[in-house]
């Protein structure tokens, strides 16, 4: 009996020290169930645009302003919608790619639009003029005249003389002086053209044009501030400036286009000239031959 007592004893000792074990290794061989991962419903696409591809699927304004973006400079240099209104165009999803972790900013208030065109290292150099212009006052109070009203809202167009009119102007001030200083303009903008037309001539022709380089780029540069001062004693002041450097630069160029011209006119006579005795002496040799035989 006592050996029996004994051997029960043995095996339940045995069962209870082996079964948790086999558990053990059991959970440990178990291999983990393979769950298939599930896929994110949200499209991204690195290079993507999908304010441009959301936009286009819409009607009416919503659409429209696609259109308009597409012949804007901002377009042609390869600027995303993001450059101006945040969000992130590589994702494809509208509430997603316009959430506030992208800084998305929809349509500005008509005051803030100078500031929102001159973030950054967009247009900053713009803005500082155009804030001490009379029309900043103008924008503080009514809204107008902003950045959008020259250059359009998102047909954004280059700063040149088509994007200002006497319409435009003549809202709050006289036709007679909208058509002054715009004239004005004008004619300064055309003998910047010419001016950039004559370098590019010489640049061409290999001659030495970087100090005429340096010095349009300057007088440009003074151009444009006196577009976004727009201050008419500005205007006169710097008008003069230009007006002075403008004809100091183009006695310059007209000099070296001379000497192009009279060099281009030295290479051509010679080429003319070898031409013409290599052909009369090539015919004199074959009439001797001819002679000859």
């Amino acid at each position: 009996m006592r050996k029996t007592m004994v051997v029960l004893s043995l095996v339940t000792l045995f069962a209870a020290a082996v079964i948790p074990c086999t558990g053990v290794f059991a959970a440990i061989n178990k291999k983990p169930s393979e769950k298939k991962p599930t896929e994110s419903p949200v499209k991204v696409v690195p290079n993507g645009n999908s304010c441009v591809d959301c936009h286009k699927a819409l009607a009416g304004n919503l659409r429209s302003v696609v259109l308009e973006w597409e012949v804007s400079v901002h377009a042609k240099k390869g600027n995303k919608c993001n450059i101006c209104h945040g969000g992130n165009p590589a994702i494809y999803d509208a509430k997603l790619s316009k959430s506030p972790e992208y800084n998305f900013v929809g349509r500005p208030e008509k005051k803030d639009i100078a500031d929102f065109c001159g973030r950054g290292m967009c247009h900053a150099t713009a803005l500082h003029q155009f804030k001490k212009s009379p029309h900043f006052d103008s924008v503080l109070k009514m809204g107008d005249p902003n950045c959008v009203s020259c250059h359009g809202k998102h047909n954004i167009q280059r700063s040149s003389m088509n994007i200002i009119s006497d319409k435009t102007c003549s809202d709050c001030h006289s036709v007679e002086y909208s058509r002054e200083i715009i004239k004005s303009i004008f004619s300064i903008e055309n003998d910047i053209i010419k001016l950039e037309e004559n370098i590019d001539y010489l640049e061409k022709k290999k001659a030495d044009v970087k100090d005429a380089y340096d010095r349009l780029k300057k007088t440009k540069t003074l151009f444009h501030q006196l577009v976004h001062v727009f201050s008419k004693e500005d205007i006169d002041f710097t008008q003069k400036i230009v007006a002075l450097e403008i004809k100091s630069l183009n006695d310059d160029i007209v000099s070296k286009l001379n000497v192009v011209r009279r060099l281009d006119f030295i290479y051509v006579f010679t080429a003319v000239f070898s031409f013409a005795t290599i052909f009369g002496l090539a015919f004199y040799v074959v009439r001797m031959l001819t002679k000859r035989k």
